[in-house]
């Protein structure tokens, strides 16, 4: 039985970077392109008749933007793994993306590998760094005031090995074999991390994990 591709929307207002976007993507046989749109307003009028797993979308456009379109993404289809894409990047745009609930973060001149990886990534895993990403939030982890007065949830040894797995983007099979463990218990290592931290999803571990000085 062959698996089902990763259904993919491309949301930008550049209609030359849509198909040089979907020329990439075309190159594996386990993506599928579903659907373009120019901006948001457009992409959630295809979306009510076209599921998809992934959108990769940009964040400035006309007619609600990248910001905008994401928020209302995380409040009616949180299921949807968003990578942003931007020509810029600004540490205090990818922290706010981040909080905001993006799955990843690519900048427009990215080689067409990484696109591919942070594809794949996302849709397995939920989330997909670059470099870039994880000094943005350390960061603004720094620029915070002490918390150190707040109670913090206990964490055990296992599960700070999870952690710092998943931070350095590990997957949950990988972790698994890794650490001599099932992949059913690394699961449930993150589902506790997620309760434990008041996180939502993957992005909010890593999150948590930078801004409390965890790896």
């Amino acid at each position: 039985m062959e698996n089902v591709p990763v259904r993919i929307a491309l949301v930008d207002d550049q209609k030359l970077f849509r198909g040089g976007m979907k020329m990439i993507l075309a190159d594996r046989s386990d993506f599928e392109v579903v659907f373009e749109a120019k901006n948001g307003k457009q992409f959630f009028e295809r979306l009510a008749f076209e599921p998809v797993d992934v959108v990769i979308l940009d964040v400035e456009m006309p007619e609600m933007d990248g910001i905008e379109t994401l928020e209302r993404l995380r409040s009616t289809h949180d299921n949807i793994r968003v990578i942003m894409l931007t020509m810029h990047d600004s540490d205090r745009l990818i922290s706010h993306l981040m909080e905001l609930g993006a799955n990843g973060f690519l900048l427009k001149d990215e080689d067409p590998d990484v696109v591919c990886e942070a594809v794949e990534r996302v849709a397995a895993e939920g989330i997909f760094f670059r470099d870039y990403v994880s000094k943005a939030l350390l960061k603004k982890s720094r620029n915070k005031m002490n918390s150190d007065n707040l109670i913090k949830p206990r964490i055990s040894d296992r599960e700070m090995e999870v952690l710092q797995l998943i931070c350095k983007e590990f997957t949950s099979k990988e972790i698994a074999e890794k650490l001599f463990i099932s992949y059913r218990t690394v699961e449930g290592h993150r589902r506790s991390l997620q309760e434990k931290t008041g996180s939502r999803n993957i992005v909010g571990l890593v999150m948590y994990a930078v801004q409390n000085g965890l790896v």
